[in-house]
């Protein structure tokens, strides 16, 4: 379920514009904000693949994209939130456990992470859930395979057979990216403890 953060108030008159675009890694899609927002697009909402943008200064915003440990509406996640409320960085959407934050480009640097620490805890989980994405999709495509096989002498038309046999193959292109996904998150991981090692 996607809940759009509060905003803030603004009177000018703005174009509305909507781009459809799917991202795995969270890091390039926070670079594609920047780079939207440095247009002149200020990103202010997201469903399912779907950007909406209006009308702004260049460069006035900085976005940075985090995933919580817990859901929105947890204890935890409303007092994380309420800090960087306070600290001056706005939510403006969240998607599961998403958020997507922006900053007055004026107000100086935007970094949600303060260390190397914090930064290895959110590649550990980003990288966790992709991990477990990964496995469920190509479960779920296994068992596609294994029901095709199954019904292989039933009387179930050509086209039952090619659609589940196409919804597998999907299933296991998708569970295939994550996994990657999960191995270039785990890592970067590992160089920033060995880097953190080196510091210590």
């Amino acid at each position: 379920m996607v809940r759009t953060c509060t905003k803030e108030g603004d009177k000018r008159e703005t174009m509305k514009k909507t781009i459809w675009r799917l991202f795995v890694n969270f890091e390039k899609e926070e670079d594609w904000l920047n780079e939207m927002s440095a247009k002149g697009l200020a990103f202010t909402d997201y469903f399912f693949g779907r950007y909406t943008f209006a009308d702004s200064d260049p460069g006035e915003y900085v976005y940075r994209i985090e995933l919580l440990e817990n859901r929105k509406g947890h204890p935890e996640s409303r007092k994380y939130l309420s800090f960087m409320a306070e600290s001056g960085a706005e939510c403006i959407s969240t998607w599961y456990r998403w958020v997507f934050f922006r900053k007055k480009a004026a107000s100086g640097s935007f970094d949600i992470y303060s260390d190397r620490d914090s930064r290895i805890s959110h590649y550990k989980r980003v990288s966790l859930m992709f991990l477990g994405a990964g496995i469920a999709e190509i479960c779920i495509g296994t068992g596609q395979i294994v029901l095709v096989i199954g019904s292989f002498l039933s009387a179930e038309p050509l086209t039952w057979y090619l659609g589940n046999l196409i919804l597998a193959g999907l299933l296991w292109g998708i569970g295939i990216i994550f996994l990657r996904t999960w191995n270039s998150l785990r890592k970067k991981n590992k160089a920033l403890k060995q880097e953190k090692n080196v510091w210590e």
